[in-house]
């Protein structure tokens, strides 16, 4: 029977998957935050320029006889007026996405914050469960690493008879008998 002082961590150090996700995911969004920015800037700049009715005099004559082929074919061609209404319900998906990864960025970013919380004084346990509140007890009975034995306390304790189980939080934890 034995219960070791595993030391005093951040939430982070004591669930470093935590961490990696919560980086993983700010990582993610950091590389695709930038390219719908771009596509929103580029769509945004879109600015139709007057016509220069002489010079584009030619090209709207083979335009129209392009646009008669396509007629004949039983093709029509797109109007101004639904070319800009595509471009319109693009930017307005574009700043929807944007407005969502900003706020699951600000989540993840809250949390990282959270992980970075400080003094989680962690435990391990290895014995017969009857003994279990003694000897945690015992190890209490002059308080946490730097506390005294009657200072307010907060706890959580994960138990498992499991030795996967044990080996699993081990590892997540940071803890080992």
């Amino acid at each position: 029977m034995s219960i070791v002082y595993a030391g005093s961590l951040t939430l982070g150090a004591a669930i470093p998957g935590a961490t990696a996700a919560a980086a993983a995911g700010a990582s993610g969004i950091g590389l695709a935050l930038p390219d719908i920015q771009a596509r929103l800037a580029a769509l945004l700049a879109f600015n139709p320029q007057p016509i220069d009715f002489a010079a584009d005099l030619v090209l709207a004559q083979q335009m129209v006889t392009s646009l008669s082929a396509a007629i004949a074919l039983g093709l029509t061609p797109p109007s101004m007026a639904a070319q800009i209404a595509a471009i319109n319900a693009l930017i307005a998906e574009l700043l929807a996405n944007v407005s969502a990864v900003n706020a699951q960025l600000e989540i993840i970013l809250a949390f990282q914050g959270l992980l970075a919380s400080a003094g989680v004084h962690t435990y391990a346990y290895a014995g017969p469960v009857n003994a279990f509140g003694s000897e945690f007890s015992a190890e209490l009975s002059a308080g946490v690493p730097g506390g005294s034995p009657t200072q307010a306390s907060n706890a959580v304790v994960l138990l498992t008879t499991i030795g996967a189980t044990w080996d699993a939080m081990a590892q997540v934890f940071k803890v080992g008998p």
